[in-house]
């Protein structure tokens, strides 16, 4: 009795481990088969992606005309040329951004009796980086590196103009907003940029007489003139560029840009100061386009007197 109750007591215990190890290996699995929960993650608003964006367009207009004044005279044959390069980089980021420009225009009257007359001639080139310092308001700081000079020889007034002689430089820092957007399907863009802030000038010359040069001269006609002049003032800069694909083959675009530049005596004569202004409409069909320049420029340095250029040319544009 004594052995037959020992094995049933064996027996009971070890269906008993059989039933513990069971339920432990049972409540193992199922832990291995649902993973542990995580909390959900806060969902983060996406990065708004860079805009990049270039354009690269020469030109080139061509207009003859023959003029008959009486059967006793030789007609007049007339041709008027007019070639042009608009070049426009921009990336802008969430923080950085860079933009670019390029302005080239030259054109000449020729006829067979006189020598060939330069009616355009302006080169503009432009580096602008900004660095967003409140992008809740979308504030960003800019510095504007521009540098203006002509090509051929030519004249302001009565002064004698050549290749950087006069160049104008300046650099501006300003604070002012960017505003810049892309069609999904490349159709079309517009930017626009504006802002007030500080600007350094410089007026590099070699021959050309500046109009503060010619009162020194009027002083002292043997007092030493510097080639450099440097200047100091306030600065406001508007820069607006769009451009809409109209159909298959048309395209309408546009720019228009404003820089006025103080200079130290600005708060005592208005006068002391320089504004320029470029604006430009191009259609297109095709590689035939229809240009209309505006160029507006008033410095006290160079002439009393405003500057303003106008052309109308149909010709020959191609984007690359």
């Amino acid at each position: 009795m004594k052995r037959q109750s020992s094995w049933t007591v064996r027996v009971v215990w070890a269906a008993v481990l059989f039933m513990v190890s069971s339920h432990t290996l049972h409540a193992q699995t199922d832990s291995l088969a649902k993973p542990p929960e995580l909390t959900p993650a806060v969902d983060q608003p996406p990065e708004q992606p860079a805009i990049f964006s270039y354009t690269l367009q020469p030109s080139l207009g061509v207009t003859f005309q023959n003029i008959s004044r009486s059967d006793d005279e030789e007609d007049i044959l007339t041709v008027q040329w007019l070639a042009g390069l608009q070049g426009r980089m921009n990336w802008e980021g969430s923080t950085l951004g860079l933009s670019s420009s390029l302005y080239f225009q030259y054109g000449q009257l020729h006829t067979h009796t006189d020598v060939p007359l330069k009616t355009q001639d302006n080169l503009i080139v432009s580096v602008t980086p900004s660095l967003g310092i409140l992008p809740s308001i979308g504030i960003r700081l800019f510095l504007e590196n521009t540098a203006e000079t002509q090509i051929q020889p030519g004249l302001i007034d009565t002064s004698v103009t050549n290749f950087m002689d006069p160049l104008f430089l300046y650099q501006t820092l300003f604070f002012g907003q960017k505003v810049a957007s892309q069609a999904e399907d490349g159709s079309g863009e517009v930017s626009l940029t504006y802002g007030v802030g500080y600007a350094l000038q410089q007026t590099f010359t070699k021959d050309f007489i500046t109009t503060s040069q010619s009162e020194q001269l009027k002083r002292d006609p043997n007092s030493p003139i510097s080639n450099v002049e440097l200047q100091l003032g306030l600065s406001g800069v508007v820069d607006f560029t769009a451009r809409k694909q109209l159909g298959n083959n048309f395209q309408l675009s546009t720019s228009l840009k404003t820089v006025i530049l103080g200079k130290e005596d600005l708060y005592k004569d208005l006068t002391k100061s320089r504004v320029s202004t470029l604006g430009l409409l191009s259609l297109s069909y095709g590689i035939i386009s229809l240009d209309y320049t505006l160029r507006v420029v008033y410095d006290s340095n160079f002439s009393p007197r405003r500057q303003l250029d106008q052309s109308l040319v149909a010709g020959f544009r191609v984007s690359l």
